[in-house]
């Protein structure tokens, strides 16, 4: 009688696909992981925030979708209401993309898209911390090619 090896038994874990199997075994693979709802801290990020961020991860892993939809729209009326700043907010985008939770970057993008809508050229580089490298030439150039993106 052969020996049970434990390596035989124990699929091989890939950190860079979070994908479960060994790829030569002939038994299927686990579908890949797309969204994780575990809670990491956030850095730079007030308490406030951090808990309502590790809410929404716990319930948006609900099976119940009212739940999910529930959570999601919480969620949004909190972002609508909290005075949150775009250094804070792109934070959250870049842990929520990490973390592939894609109910939470959506949520966080919106809420960033919110905040540019309808705003001017040079008022969306002042948001983002954009520095104008563009000669003046250059500058007039984009504005005759592109003008609706220079309407007042």
């Amino acid at each position: 009688m052969a020996e049970d090896n434990e390596t035989d038994r124990t699929p091989n874990l890939d950190p860079k696909t979070l994908n479960l199997g060994d790829s030569t075994s002939s038994q299927p693979k686990h579908k890949q992981i797309t969204t994780i709802n575990v809670s990491i801290p956030i850095p730079d990020v007030g308490p406030q925030l951090q808990v309502v961020v590790e809410e929404f991860i716990l319930k948006s892993g609900s099976g119940d979708e009212g739940v999910r939809t529930a959570t999601r729209n919480d969620l949004r009326d909190f972002l609508e209401r909290e005075e949150i700043g775009i250094t804070t907010l792109l934070v959250v985008v870049k842990y929520a993309h990490e973390v592939k939770n894609v109910d939470l970057l959506d949520a966080f993008c919106e809420r960033v898209a919110d905040l540019i809508k309808d705003k001017k050229v040079v008022e969306v580089r002042e948001i983002f911390g954009i520095v104008n490298d563009f000669t003046p030439e250059e500058e007039q150039a984009l504005r005759d090619e592109h003008p609706w993106a220079f309407e007042d």
